[in-house]
């Protein structure tokens, strides 16, 4: 038997591949880590929403259980004062006194919910009497707790001076 020789051939020694790099990230990671974002900023901006909302709405349950115990008519205007300036800019707010108050507490109700200026008067009187009816009275925190129901908290924020158009009609201070 005749061995054949094979003469080995003449070949390029194996280079393996570099191992393929992670960056940059090709753009389907990019999209998906911007979707991911943007969908925490959106959790984040709901969730501030609604725990903004719930304690707007906790105060206003404070204010109606606290109009239960207001014994006088200055207790329940001091209770609406404060509920106005827990939810409306100060500015807006601190200044006003009877007619251009009252009608600021009717310009955020629905028409059919305004009756602050038609009380303006039996309001005015039972600020400063030493005793006041009891229908007066009843007939103020009625008035108020439609206020506290009906414009609290604010649907829109408020950038308009209620009372400035109205001054006019009348210079009472409450």
């Amino acid at each position: 038997m005749a061995q054949t020789q094979t003469h080995p051939l003449q070949l390029a020694d194996l280079h393996l591949p570099a191992i393929p790099d992670p960056w940059p990230l090709a753009w389907g990671w990019w999209a998906s880590a911007l979707l991911i974002i943007a969908l925490f900023t959106l959790l984040y901006i709901v969730l501030n929403h609604f725990k903004t909302q719930r304690g707007l709405k906790k105060g206003k349950k404070q204010a109606l259980n606290q109009l239960k115990h207001t014994q006088s008519v200055s207790e329940i205007n001091a209770l609406l004062r404060q509920a106005a300036l827990t939810y409306f800019p100060r500015e807006q707010v601190a200044g006003l006194s009877g007619y251009q108050w009252m009608a600021f507490l009717d310009h955020q109700l629905a028409e059919q919910h305004q009756g602050f200026v038609s009380l303006n008067d039996a309001w005015t009187q039972a600020l400063y009497a030493s005793e006041t009816e009891e229908d007066i009275r009843d007939a103020c925190r009625h008035q108020a707790e439609i206020w506290l129901k009906h414009a609290l908290p604010p649907r829109f924020p408020q950038h308009s001076q209620a009372g400035k158009e109205d001054a006019t009609k009348g210079d009472r201070h409450v």
